[in-house]
């Protein structure tokens, strides 16, 4: 009996923004984490960045958002048409807002 390779996925947008991500020198963000009980895509917890890309599936929760304001988190929303006609322009954001964060 032959094994058989197990199928890959393909690769999501969230994929290449994390990887991406991931490449920025000096942060390190992590993914698919979860602020009290509450799912982040990409943090950044010493400059206190959450960014996710908004699928039009999910409800946003306003006391996920409430409590991430005050703890001092930013949150950064990209439409998920920005990223499939523009990731670089979105990783550029970020980055404008970690270095703001880092002087």
């Amino acid at each position: 009996m032959q094994r058989r390779r197990p199928l890959r996925r393909e690769a999501t947008l969230e994929d290449f923004l994390w990887l991406r991500l991931k490449a920025l020198e000096d942060w390190h963000f992590r993914r698919d984490t979860v602020f009290q009980t509450f799912p982040l895509a990409f943090v950044e917890h010493d400059a206190l960045l959450v960014g996710e890309l908004e699928t039009g599936r999910q409800e946003r929760s306003p006391v996920r958002d409430r409590l991430l304001r005050e703890a001092g988190y930013t949150i950064l929303r990209f439409p998920r048409a920005d990223a499939e006609t523009g990731m670089a322009g979105i990783v550029d954001i970020v980055r404008a807002v970690l270095e703001d964060r880092k002087g």
